[in-house]
């Protein structure tokens, strides 16, 4: 059964925005511009709003940023397409206009697509289903809110792309995760380096142990002796067959009873 709509004139302040829209960020530049536009040419696509709770309300299904800029514009007035359809139509319609539309950024879509999940009570497949997408591809998004908040900031504001955020889901070290992070910001890494890099992460070369040679092991065990013997720190050093013996002592009254040891008059 198709839907019911009619284009009707409606006050800006009795529209309200729809809670399920996506978008969170919208640019003032961007928002001048299609504000310059309206001013000239008017509303060209008028945005979709449905009747509110209160008689006179309605609530935003999609085109917010049209919404915004006309009343940037000054407008008081602007007509709408008034569609009659209920809260999981809504929400998915808002959803769907604008990743359509609108450049989300990945981490935006993430948060849309778990509200609608919540929302609609949908598991991953179901959802992938209805947006017409992969469930792997719902899936990637949603492990984005797994991140660390300043990393999903980084995404946000265009800093970081989904590739490096993508990259960076594999660590589960935080203090790396925060180190590479402002790696990636302040080296501008591509997402290539940043993905050999968290592999090294992941796997870093294992150096084999150098084993001791037996004469050092020899020395070593006379150092042990040596220490035990007269109370303070030994080292042995030498090349071939010279070397040298430097033994420790904090104050002159440990000087005197190593003296003493050795049998030594002063």
């Amino acid at each position: 059964m198709p839907l019911e709509e009619e284009l009707r004139q409606v006050a800006i302040d009795r529209i309200q925005v729809n809670p399920y829209q996506p978008r969170r960020v919208f640019s003032d530049h961007e928002l001048q511009e299609l504000a310059d536009s309206i001013k000239v040419v008017g509303l060209i696509h008028p945005p979709v709003v449905r009747p509110g709770i209160k008689e006179g309300d309605y609530e935003l299904v999609s085109g917010e940023r049209r919404l915004r800029a006309a009343k940037k514009a000054g407008f008081s007035h602007i007509p709408v397409v008034v569609r009659v359809q209920d809260h999981q139509t809504s929400a998915q319609a808002a959803l769907i206009e604008n990743i359509q539309r609108v450049d989300l950024n990945a981490i935006e879509i993430a948060k849309a697509l778990k509200a609608l999940m919540e929302q609609l009570h949908l598991n991953q497949e179901a959802l992938a289903l209805r947006m017409g997408k992969k469930r792997s591809t719902v899936a990637n998004y949603l492990r984005l809110l797994t991140l660390p908040v300043s990393i999903q900031k980084s995404v946000s504001e265009g800093t970081l792309s989904m590739g490096h955020a993508k990259a960076l889901l594999s660590l589960e070290d935080l203090e790396q995760l925060d180190l590479l992070h402002h790696r990636i910001v302040d080296e501008e890494l591509s997402v290539r380096a940043t993905e050999e890099i968290v592999q090294r992460l992941l796997h870093p070369p294992v150096v084999p142990k150098r084993r001791k040679p037996l004469q050092d092991l020899h020395v070593e065990q006379i150092v042990n002796q040596m220490q035990q013997k007269l109370g303070t720190k030994v080292a042995i050093s030498g090349k071939g067959s010279t070397g040298k013996i430097v033994i420790d002592y904090y104050n002159f009254d440990d000087l005197d009873r190593l003296l003493q040891f050795f049998s030594i008059e002063v």
